[in-house]
């Protein structure tokens, strides 16, 4: 049986079935983005926006297949959202989406061992555990953005000015598929009580996008407690229920020959079964703050569906191209109990080096 979900209650079929200031974006109900703000691209080297609209080529295209390798070695940082623990002995693992479903742990009982079930689904393609940073440079005696430091560090201000400061683990898998869609699976070893399981889904290795020496860099992404409890605190709602989960990421366009897939502003969404709250943010990077009166992506294009029923859904959403509202696709996505899913869509391939 194909993985996807069924029959959710904001899916459409035409614009008539959705509410007054809704349009029908790819199945899903969202409200329009018409004579919104333009929806722009942002530079990620400093943080500006263009003026430029987004290259949504591969907006509701097949899969693409740059010549390449036909495996890497995966590697990268295990980002933490929020503060806490620096990203030590954090579990990645690597699963083929195409025959990811994890839906027969909704049959399970409810608490913790329907979380224990969907933390053991599938059989990984590789899986590591993340380390300390073992550094094969001397460290600046400053920086001005992140990019100047090594994988796993942070240009961090203190009272002396900027320096690079160690945060999150590095992980490294071999023999991970290109040109395949790809699910990570991100969860704590120890101290598990500060930590939420993460699964990034729309990962892809692009073939054409390997390095010289078969190496790949997606980072992973885990969230801390505190986080998971700051977030819907600060727009007015109570803690996300256990039973409940959350959806965040990034709105990225197509990447392009000449570059990665940059974030989006001003872009609305809307999911086939509804979050409690869609919340979007300010607009600094390293300050990340939910605003409640926010309704579209900022110019980094972070977004947060907080406290949704877990199961499959389907994300979709509009962009504000010349006063029109245009749709940017639907992305299946599965969201679990006590975890957050990220995806960055629908673009797939994040620059790296942002400050």
């Amino acid at each position: 049986e194909d993985a996807g979900p069924a029959t959710l209650e904001n899916e459409c079929v035409e614009d008539a079935e959705c509410l007054a200031g809704k349009g029908c974006s790819s199945g899903v109900c969202v409200a329009l983005a018409d004579g919104a703000a333009p929806s722009v691209i942002t530079d990620p080297v400093d943080d500006v926006p263009t003026e430029e609209s987004p290259n949504l080529s591969c907006v509701g295209q097949p899969n693409s297949t740059p010549a390449g390798p036909a495996t890497a070695t995966l590697y990268g940082a295990v980002t933490r959202f929020g503060s806490g623990l620096k990203t030590y002995d954090i579990r990645v693992q690597v699963f083929d989406a195409t025959t990811f479903d994890p839906s027969e742990c909704a049959d399970v009982k409810e608490g913790a061992e329907q979380e224990e079930c969907y933390e053991a689904y599938g059989t990984p393609i590789g899986e590591a555990l993340s380390q300390k940073v073992q550094l094969t440079q001397e460290l600046p005696e400053s920086c001005a953005g992140h990019s100047e430091c090594p994988i796993g560090y942070r240009c961090i201000k203190n009272d002396l000015g900027n320096e690079c400061l160690e945060q999150y683990g590095v992980f490294e898998i071999e023999g991970i598929p290109s040109n395949t869609p790809l699910v990570l699976r991100s969860t704590a070893t120890k101290s598990k009580s500060k930590w939420h399981t993460t699964y990034s889904f729309n990962v892809f290795v692009f073939a054409d996008q390997i390095d010289d020496e078969g190496r790949y860099r997606f980072d992973a992404t885990m969230v801390s407690h505190g986080q998971w409890l700051l977030t819907p605190n600060t727009v007015g709602l109570g803690d996300v229920p256990p039973e409940r989960g959350v959806l965040g990421g990034r709105i990225r366009d197509c990447r392009t020959d000449e570059r990665d897939s940059w974030a989006i502003g001003s872009v609305k969404l809307g999911l086939a079964s509804p979050p409690k709250k869609f919340v979007f943010f300010n607009e600094l990077e390293d300050d990340t703050v939910p605003l409640d009166d926010r309704t579209e992506t900022n110019i980094l294009g972070r977004f947060a569906a907080l406290d949704v029923e877990p199961g499959w859904n389907i994300l979709s959403g509009y962009a504000s191209i010349d006063s029109a509202s245009v749709e940017l696709g639907a992305l299946p996505v599965y969201v679990f109990p006590n975890s957050l899913t990220v995806v960055s869509w629908p673009g797939r391939q994040p620059y790296w080096s942002q400050k």
